[in-house]
């Protein structure tokens, strides 16, 4: 099978499942679990309203025929334009480059209940990152009258699915002031009151110290961080910082409350990644429940053969007193 059945394949087993017609913004395309050879293998392809974002990974080719291949795809599906992004392992990405089409400006898309604000120029990723969609339905149906924290929080999409879900307070914090400004602007195009929401330019290790001083505890405590993050109070690694992070989330949790912790990294197991959250509550006093393992979602199919390629990894938890 060549790479243009592939994603001919793809897109009707996603039409047969009724995701077009329930969510505006989807993968179509998930390379690792649905090409069939080389050439498509690092494709990952988004859609959003009318127009795509896709990402190649370096073990895909870029090459002129592939661009072809995928341009030509898109068009018989109605798209209005592309973009194209290379992405390495180890490099800082490249600017997207227009694959064919004119790029809009900022545009909201439809995820259910919940709206956000996706950005195709000036920018290394549009801004919703798809695999969340579960757990931000999850924030939705079940955050009524908590008080959260969303740390590591990007665009702000989890602050949003929990403030949409009736969250009391919502507070919402980023290293990036950019991300941030991005991230209040999904808060206003959602109609949530600016009184249930801070939004917060900061480190996290930082802030997390702030609030135990401060004794400020929340019923619910969202962390997502990235592989590798730089600060102004040093680094931050998923490699070397996993469980100090949780020590200090554990200390601003109320009694009871819920710890939904995620990474996104290849070079971590469930194993050390469990180990280390399950230390790190230890330390504070507490046992904690899982009532929801986080994974990719059925559009991010990976093959069976290869399962450490399922980089999304977490839980969604209950911390207990011991």
């Amino acid at each position: 099978m060549n790479l243009k059945q592939d994603l001919e394949r793809a897109w009707a087993w996603r039409e047969s499942t009724g995701v077009f017609r329930d969510l505006e913004a989807v993968r179509v395309f998930h390379g690792p679990g649905e090409a069939s050879g080389s050439e498509g293998s690092g494709l990952l392809i988004e859609r959003f309203g009318l127009h795509f974002w896709i990402t190649a990974r370096e073990d895909a080719a870029p090459s002129a025929a592939v661009e072809k291949t995928v341009a030509e795809f898109l068009k018989a599906h109605g798209a209005r334009s592309a973009v194209w992004l290379k992405r390495s392992k180890k490099e800082v990405p490249a600017e997207p480059v227009p694959l064919f089409g004119e790029l809009p400006a900022p545009q909201t898309v439809q995820e259910g209940a919940l709206q956000f604000e996706i950005r195709f120029r000036d920018t290394k990723h549009p801004g919703l990152f798809l695999d969340h969609q579960p757990l931000r339905d999850w924030l939705r149906h079940r955050a009524k009258g908590w008080r959260v924290l969303n740390l590591f929080a990007y665009t702000g999409s989890l602050s949003v699915a929990a403030g949409k879900g009736g969250a009391a307070a919502v507070t919402t914090v980023d290293l990036s002031k950019p991300t941030i400004e991005w991230a209040k602007r999904n808060w206003e195009l959602n109609g949530l009151p600016a009184e249930r929401a801070r939004f917060w330019v900061d480190d996290v290790f930082p802030t997390l110290e702030r609030l135990a001083r401060k004794q400020e505890r929340f019923d619910c405590v969202i962390l997502d961080p990235p592989s590798f993050s730089r600060g102004k109070k040093g680094a931050f690694s998923t490699s070397k910082d996993l469980q100090a992070l949780h020590e200090r989330v554990f200390a601003v949790v109320a009694p009871g409350g819920w710890v939904i912790t995620s990474i996104n990294s290849e070079n971590l197991s469930w194993e050390k990644y469990l180990s280390e959250v399950q230390e790190a509550a230890r330390s504070k006093g507490l046992r904690l429940v899982t009532h929801r393992r986080i994974d990719a979602p059925e559009t991010f199919p990976n093959r069976f053969d290869r399962p450490e390629e399922r980089y999304l990894k977490g839980w969604i938890l209950r911390a207990l007193p011991v």
